[in-house]
């Protein structure tokens, strides 16, 4: 049989009592020390880099006060902020489309997609149209209302 022991990853101690189950169905753990709960190997819930960049490149940088709260994105405020410098520093969006091969008819085929959320209550809809190169995946497109 193998013991593992854990430790709080706040305070350190090893003084740490199960505490119930996080959504994802991992243990949960409760430090009688200080009292932080915790998981064991815990997962951040934000996005990957990658899927970060692909929400940068998508936005207009025209209507940066128009555009959703972060927690719509799953986003820190501070995270945004961050992610605001990176914006400026895009080349502009018309530069970075691939031009379609007119060889190939399938280059010029898109997918639209639709998405929507509820932004705070669900008075608050907002739906959000995405044109895809089928070849690419490139965004091609995108309108928020």
């Amino acid at each position: 049989m193998v013991t593992i022991t854990l430790h709080c990853p706040h305070c350190g101690s090893k003084a740490l009592v199960r505490d119930g189950h996080a959504p994802n169905h991992k243990q949960k753990y409760r430090c009688h020390a200080c009292g932080r709960r915790s998981r064991e190997n815990p997962t951040p819930n934000a996005y990957p880099e990658a899927r970060r960049e692909e929400i940068l490149h998508a936005r207009p940088r025209t209507q940066q006060s128009a555009w959703p709260h972060p927690h719509v994105w799953g986003l820190s405020s501070h995270r945004v902020q961050l992610d605001q410098k990176k914006v400026a520093q895009l080349p502009p969006f018309s530069t970075t489309l691939l031009a379609p091969d007119p060889e190939d008819a399938t280059s010029t085929i898109l997918e639209l997609d639709e998405v929507w959320s509820f932004v705070l209550k669900k008075v608050h809809r907002v739906w959000i149209w995405i044109a895809l190169c089928r070849k690419t995946r490139q965004v091609v497109a995108y309108a928020a209302s």
